[in-house]
């Protein structure tokens, strides 16, 4: 079999000699004046017999087609190597401390002069590079939607290797391109078939959610795309981001929760539901789907839980507290069943329909101590006599 890996590194920060002693007693970055402060990024790959690596010092520009650079800061370099079945290359683009701007290429570690065969190699390797670490993106994606459109902005993601690299021009696309609902429909659609990376997928998502608003026709493939990530973290990531990056309508909380009811985690499930509660809309589909997908909870704590914080986050009417009086039969613990009948006790206003479902839950627990702690609550606050 094969051995296929593929690994990519890609540091964009601000260094300096002695970065770490920049750091304060206190954990802060104490910034150093700009004069004194160089960009440093260096990206690796390695897969099946190749070797590649990027190291970028100070700024480069590149050329329009991004197929040679066009030029560094003084005292800068961009240095690019690739080891190929064993044959090495490599090219070096260096501003020297005179203002020179050097261009250095070598074969199997020897200066080799830059003929035709070498201007090909550094076009497509630097065009590679480009394309898979992500560098410059934002101002590809301009450069493109000016010449091509979106479309071309798609073609070109289409091209470029990696879930990561992947994000960042489609982020880039968002930023930039002023997409109306049916272009934000493409992109979720485009990026839930060429990125496989939950957490990738998961990161493009919540970058979405923020602009989502007025663009409602693009919901459903939000939540197609959402569908596609395995992780449940990665899933609760997403779901939470839409709650918080837009004013939940009330199809946003329907779907959230149908869209919960897939995960298998019982905290990542709970957690969501919990954030639906917190914007909790007084709606029948609503009030079905969100009572559903609790009954999917198998861990009666976190079930507990998610009827609490719906009761603490709303102004719960007679139905909606018979809806979470009713699941609670559901919990197999007579603590919990309890716990969270102690605390509906203080909501619940003693209308004769309601106090037949609260019986009725305080009936299914099987501790008498539990029970008697139960009725003991509700006789004190006059709620059953």
């Amino acid at each position: 079999m094969v051995n296929r890996t593929s690994r990519a590194i890609l540091f964009l920060i601000a260094l300096s000699a002695g970065f770490f002693a920049l750091l304060n007693a206190n954990g802060t970055l104490a910034q150093k004046p700009k004069s004194e402060t160089r960009n440093t990024m260096r990206w690796e790959h390695s897969d099946d017999g190749l070797k590649f690596r990027l190291d970028i010092e100070g700024k480069a520009e590149f050329t329009e087609d991004y197929t040679d650079i066009r030029d560094v800061s003084d005292g800068g370099y961009v240095r690019i190597e690739e080891d190929r079945n064993g044959q090495s290359r490599r090219y070096e683009v260096r501003r020297n401390s005179g203002g020179e701007l050097r261009r250095l290429y070598y074969v199997n570690g020897e200066a080799h002069q830059l003929d035709q065969e070498a201007r090909n190699w550094i076009a497509r390797i630097v065009l590679n590079a480009v394309r898979q670490s992500g560098i410059d993106a934002e101002k590809r994606v301009q450069i493109i939607l000016g010449q091509r459109g979106v479309s071309g902005v798609f073609d070109e993601i289409a091209l470029v290797p990696g879930d990561y690299a992947k994000v960042i021009y489609f982020k880039a696309l968002i930023k930039n391109g002023d997409l109306n609902a049916a272009a934000v429909q493409k992109v979720l659609r485009e990026a839930a078939r060429l990125i496989s990376s939950d957490y990738e997928q998961a990161q493009l998502l919540i970058g979405v959610a923020a602009v989502l608003t007025g663009k409602e026709d693009a919901i459903p493939a939000y939540f197609e795309a959402t569908a596609t990530i395995k992780s449940d973290y990665e899933h609760k990531r997403v779901l939470n981001a839409l709650l918080k990056g837009t004013t939940p309508s009330r199809e946003v909380l329907i779907q959230t929760a149908k869209s919960a009811a897939s995960m298998s985690s019982d905290y990542e499930k709970a957690n969501v539901l919990k954030s639906v509660a917190a914007v909790y809309l007084d709606d029948r589909e609503l009030r079905s789907v969100f009572f559903q997908t609790v009954e999917t909870i198998k861990s009666d704590y976190e079930h507990r839980g998610v009827l609490s914080a719906l009761l603490k986050n709303s102004k719960p009417n007679e139905e909606l507290l018979s809806g979470m009086l009713n699941s609670a039969i559901g919990l197999s613990s007579d603590y919990e069943k309890a716990a969270f009948l102690l605390e509906a006790s203080n909501a619940y206003a003693g209308d004769a329909r309601l106090k037949e479902a609260f019986l009725k839950a305080v009936e299914t627990i099987k501790s008498d101590y539990e029970r008697g702690r139960v009725l003991s609550a509700l006789v004190k606050n006059k709620q059953i006599g």
